[in-house]
């Protein structure tokens, strides 16, 4: 929102689809928004769709429909064993090029929130070769975009977005982009009208929409505007991604103590422990151990198994968490070649300064010229690195 996301062309998009009918999405796997954590009924009902899967593999439409299950509730509670389940569910076409288009849709969604980003994008141009308006896979394929810093062409999908996905998100998508190549404060006030005047868009759209505009809140330093729209996409108890971004929000702000309330009980995902070690170190409160030894542990296993799903992560817990500037560095500069949104380059920056090694940064300040990137937590580490020589 993660982590991270205005023009005539906006204005165009809401005009075009102003007399459209509200949004419904027809396919389950939307990665529009995310959605509250599953019940224990809908837990069940989950276990239940695996059995029937179990005893008949290759019932397409079965398949599906877990697949589905899976990803939302991964979404939701940020677990990455749920999309390792989604991909179980379609084993029999995975390996398949050119498996049923819903088969590859799913298989996208799935790779980019185990951040294999070139493998979801190789799906995705293919979906879009051959149906140049599904909605979702240009979407899907624009927020992609956007995480990797291929930013002029996820401006020119959220251009080319068919009425189909809806008003509100299609203004997202585009607004998101102009705040990450400097047009934050002008993206923000589009986004407050378009909420503000919305009336026809489904409430998770709404609240990612909120989420959006949170995070274009705190680049731009807003921390009362910030604030106000986290508390109201968390106002119905908020999904994890969203819930840590606002945690994010509250430690940059010297709030920790409401970190701790805010994710008390909340999830075991990893990105929520690192949230609970960072507050509960600068409280010095008695669980920080605890979780920073679990953290500790989650990540060497990681390791051990060849996995680099939260890089981002590890760095930030080597950095606030450890003190060890330089293994942080190397952890965030590895980070940087897969996903460049703002969060990851300002942790390249925090841990180069703190690692006194201003030239590691180099890139990343590169990167932030050429986008014309202007997010006020980026300011002091680039005054800071701007003070040493290269």
């Amino acid at each position: 929102m993660t982590h991270g996301i205005i023009t005539a062309a906006v204005a165009m998009l809401v005009a075009s689809a102003a007399a459209a009918a509200p949004y419904r999405p027809s396919d389950d796997g939307t990665v529009l928004v995310t959605v509250p954590h599953a019940t224990a009924s809908m837990q069940i009902a989950f276990r239940n769709a695996q059995n029937a899967l179990a005893a008949n593999p290759n019932d397409l439409n079965l398949a599906l429909d877990v697949a589905r299950a899976a990803i939302r509730d991964g979404r939701a509670s940020a677990d990455p064993r749920r999309y390792g389940q989604a991909q179980a569910a379609l084993a029999p076409w995975w390996s398949i090029p050119n498996a049923p288009m819903s088969v590859r849709v799913l298989r996208a969604i799935i790779r980019q929130n185990l951040h294999d980003f070139a493998g979801a994008a190789a799906d995705l141009d293919a979906i879009l070769g051959l149906d140049p308006r599904n909605g979702q896979a240009r979407l899907t394929r624009a927020f992609v975009r956007q995480t990797v810093g291929a930013l002029a062409d996820a401006r020119d999908d959220c251009r080319r977005l068919p009425p189909s996905v809806g008003v509100m998100a299609a203004a997202v998508c585009l607004l998101r982009v102009e705040a990450l190549t400097g047009s934050a404060a002008a993206s923000l006030e589009r986004l407050d009208q378009l909420i503000e005047i919305d009336a026809k868009s489904e409430p998770l759209v709404r609240r990612w929409a909120q989420a959006v505009a949170a995070d274009m809140a705190v680049m731009l330093g807003q921390t009362g505007a910030a604030d106000l729209h986290f508390a109201k996409a968390t106002a119905e108890g908020g999904d994890i991604p969203t819930l840590v971004a606002f945690a994010d929000h509250l430690l940059d702000t010297d709030r920790p103590g409401e970190v701790l309330t805010l994710l008390a009980g909340r999830s075991e995902a990893d990105i929520v422990y690192l949230r609970l070690a960072i507050a509960g170190k600068r409280l010095n409160d008695p669980r920080a151990p605890q979780w920073s030894t679990l953290l500790a542990d989650r990540f060497a296993a990681a390791k051990a198994g060849g996995v680099q799903l939260h890089l981002r992560e590890e760095a930030r817990f080597e950095l606030e968490v450890n003190g060890n500037a330089v293994t942080a560095l190397g952890l965030a500069r590895t980070n940087w070649t897969i996903q460049k949104e703002p969060s990851d380059a300002r942790l390249v920056l925090q841990a180069a300064v703190a690692a006194n090694d201003p030239a590691a940064a180099a890139d990343v300040l590169a990167f932030i010229e050429k986008t014309g990137l202007v997010d006020v937590r980026l300011k002091p580490l680039r005054d800071k690195i701007a003070e040493k020589p290269l």
